[in-house]
């Protein structure tokens, strides 16, 4: 597979991911503030499981989304992409995603981030893989004549 196919695969499918997981954490953390505060009369702790059990969700959602759509794109040997796109998303891009009010050009720099923390290990990957354990690339019927 050539590089420039390979990247332009790998950051629509990051593109999917940390808008798929972008959105269940707004919607999840939206849900769970207006239940909180209708039962915040009740204790201060209100919700507090199910801010847990949203983000958990959300946090494991990306990496999920973005090794199944690379599986489905065809981008073999992808483990580094997805380790380290996982690994930005939890530390860096889904805070600022969630805990501000983002306009267009703050939202489009983060999923930015997010697109080059995939598509720079898929290359890199690629270029470090042994020429042995490379995937093998598919021939269709009018390349085989």
């Amino acid at each position: 597979m050539d590089y420039s196919v390979r990247a332009l695969k790998t950051a629509a499918v990051a593109v999917v991911a940390t808008l798929a997981a972008w959105w269940l954490l707004h919607t999840l953390n939206s849900l769970i503030d207006e239940a909180a505060e209708a039962d915040g009369a009740r204790g201060p702790l209100a919700g507090v499981l199910h801010y847990f059990a949203a983000n958990s969700a959300a946090l494991a959602l990306q990496p999920l989304v973005t090794w199944v759509g690379l599986r489905l794109v065809g981008v073999r040997g992808n483990h580094l992409a997805v380790i380290i796109s996982a690994l930005v998303w939890w530390t860096t891009t889904s805070g600022h995603l969630l805990n501000s009010v983002l306009s267009p050009a703050e939202a489009f720099w983060w999923i930015s981030v997010q697109c080059a923390a995939a598509i720079l290990p898929s290359l890199l990957q690629l270029r470090l893989m042994p020429e042995s354990t490379q995937p093998k690339t598919r021939i269709s019927k009018h390349d085989a004549r």
